[in-house]
């Protein structure tokens, strides 16, 4: 918990692997950790699902340092591996360090 003014792990989607993977929304050089591309999106990127949603799955106040709120919600995201919109995010419950 003493690194959350530098760590922010978001799912994003590495456009060059076609993956979903932790970046670290808070570096300034956001890279794939598989591939090193620069070429990710976070998903919370309107780009990246349906619309918005009608309830929140997760939530990221994070608004200080990154200028947004970060989201996520029941909606359809897509999904790398079948190309669809198909991909949904579920709460796993709580989890502290």
């Amino acid at each position: 918990m003493s690194n959350f003014q530098v760590l922010c792990l978001f799912p994003c989607l590495c456009e060059r692997c076609q993956e979903i993977v932790p970046i670290n929304l808070l570096r300034q050089r956001k890279r794939c950790p598989k591939c090193k591309s620069n070429r990710v999106i976070p998903y919370d990127d309107y780009r990246l699902s349906t619309g918005s949603g009608s309830q929140i799955v997760a939530q990221w106040n994070i608004v200080d340092q990154l200028g947004r709120e970060l989201k996520l919600t029941d909606n359809s995201y897509y999904c790398p591996r079948c190309k669809q919109n198909t991909l949904h995010f579920t709460s796993a419950g709580l989890h502290w360090d």
